[in-house]
């Protein structure tokens, strides 16, 4: 063992965005069903983690530039497998095409049909290769926009067709702006098999022992209940 751990407690920074219910701000308080396990595993392994909530695109940046830092929640897409040390998967849900309820013209039934309407995004957004690959064009049916409540805003005014969202962030997301899942219908899977899910992401000077331990804890974790305890906090409330 390196005297990285043998001789002090590493302090690792850990980013993160507002990305409920995996990681949040509650009334100042970080939270969340990934940041939880998170915080068990920086125990667990005896790091000490300071996790801070940013911007997606600014934790992203720190997390390759700060070489004791880390990110999560992550999609481990293959244009960021060489950019980080892994540690997961955690918990990711699947993801949907919605619509507003009141729009029933809006009905695509399989994924070949979902192209024909525009949809909002994050510019950025980890989700972007993937609806090019299935037919959507940047500035003609997909629109990209700085932040989320820009395209949400829009989405709700009827000006974009289709929002995405996962069966377990689809409430928190709307929530944050006024809204809820009464007002949207789910259509369309969106098959992300190549982003494996949401991950904690390890700058690549992370001394790689350290990352072995966390893969380790949360493979005794899993062996427990497979993270249920962590799952009942934020999921069965709903």
């Amino acid at each position: 063992m390196s005297s990285y751990i043998a001789y002090s407690k590493p302090v690792i920074t850990i980013y993160t965005e507002q990305f409920p219910p995996y990681n949040f701000s509650n009334k100042g308080q970080l939270q969340g069903v990934n940041l939880d396990i998170t915080r068990a595993l920086c125990k667990r392994v005896n790091v000490d983690c300071q996790f801070e909530l940013l911007p997606w695109t600014r934790a992203y940046h720190l997390a390759q530039k700060n070489k004791a830092s880390g990110l999560v929640s992550t999609a481990r897409s293959p244009e960021r497998e060489l950019l980080f040390q892994w540690v997961g998967p955690l918990i990711s849900s699947r993801t949907f095409f919605y619509r507003l309820t009141s729009n029933r013209h809006i009905n695509p039934t399989d994924l070949s049909q979902v192209s024909n309407y525009t949809l909002g995004l994050a510019r950025g957004d980890v989700y972007e290769q993937l609806v090019h690959d299935i037919g959507f064009i940047k500035d003609k049916n997909l629109l990209n926009f700085s932040h989320h409540y820009e395209y949400i805003n829009l989405f709700f005014k009827n000006k974009i067709d289709l929002i995405l969202g996962s069966e377990s962030t689809i409430d928190y997301q709307l929530q944050q702006y006024g809204h809820d899942s009464s007002e949207v219908v789910k259509l369309v899977e969106l098959p992300v098999n190549k982003l494996k899910g949401n991950y904690l992401a390890f700058n690549k000077s992370v001394p790689k022992e350290i990352v072995e331990k966390f893969n380790q804890e949360l493979a005794a974790l899993r062996k427990v209940d497979d993270l249920d305890t962590f799952r009942q906090r934020y999921f069965n409330k709903r």
